[in-house]
């Protein structure tokens, strides 16, 4: 009944569909065409970077418009299968997700410094770099010794996702606690008496709902922004990298191998201890 009410004005086309599309560009064409242009001038590979991260800009536009006729189809996302749903927040990727990507690659670095110092020459370094990642020298080397200017930023950027992100998670709880309370008053006002009651409800829902769906665009501007200000902090080769990650994680979510390894798994989320007392 809840998700019913909450579709107050239906799309036309589902989300569901317009999602589809967006991943299979995303997975068939751009991302290709970023790995490809990795080895190529410059110019092509910000070009490429460029077009990824618009696809992803656009990608939150259309999201902000589907909430604002049917939000039930975010808050709601049936159509998301079981290795994709752990990681929504508020209808779509959290966004701590972007900045423990980012994050990864500049842990990798500290990591791969402790490990080379004084023990390889710049030759020696050069061809591990090629051989083990299989990329262009200027894109191997993208991530090792990142500017303070950037690690600043990232530490900018997670302070700021520490305090926005309880504060939505408020919202939403209250929003969610006030339309529970208010249902409840007027189910037992009108003695259980469907018909008599729907009316009211439906206008409780409508009131909590535009809290919910305000809350909705806030967490989608919030990626948006944090996306554009990763990039805008990176040079080009470590875009392209940050961007590749991001992409191939959603392709991975969605590989039918690994999904069926993941829903085939038995063993319990919560596995009792066996430590004796």
């Amino acid at each position: 009944m809840l998700k019913a009410l909450f579709a107050r004005k239906k799309s036309s086309r589902p989300f569901k569909d317009y999602h589809s599309e967006w991943f299979n560009t995303l997975k068939n064409t751009l991302l290709p065409l970023l790995r490809s242009s990795m080895s190529g001038s410059v110019p092509t590979l910000s070009t490429h970077v460029e077009m990824l991260h618009q696809h992803f800009q656009s990608y939150y536009e259309a999201l902000d418009l589907a909430a604002s006729h049917d939000v039930s189809q975010l808050l709601f996302p049936y159509w998301r299968n079981s290795l994709e749903k752990p990681f929504l927040w508020l209808g779509d990727l959290h966004p701590y997700l972007f900045t423990n990507l980012l994050r990864s690659y500049l842990e990798d670095t500290d990591e791969e410094e402790e490990e080379t110092e004084d023990e390889f020459n710049d030759d020696v370094v050069r061809e591990n770099y090629k051989y083990l990642f299989d990329k262009p020298w200027e894109v191997a080397m993208a991530w090792k010794n990142p500017s303070r200017n950037l690690t600043t930023r990232v530490d900018q950027i997670e302070c700021g996702l520490r305090l926005m992100v309880p504060a939505l998670v408020d919202r939403v709880r209250n929003a969610q606690a006030g339309l529970v309370e208010r249902v409840a008053e007027d189910w037992v006002w009108y003695q259980g008496r469907k018909e008599a009651a729907r009316p009211v409800i439906v206008e409780a829902v409508e009131a909590e709902m535009e809290e919910m769906v305000s809350a909705f665009l806030d967490a989608n501007r919030m990626r948006r922004s944090v996306l554009a200000e990763i990039i805008s902090a990176t040079s080009v080769y470590q875009g392209a990298l940050f961007l590749e990650g991001l992409a191939q994680f959603l392709v991975g979510l969605r590989d039918p191998q690994l999904l069926a390894q993941f829903e085939s798994c038995q063993m319990p989320l919560n596995k009792p201890s066996r430590i004796a007392l």
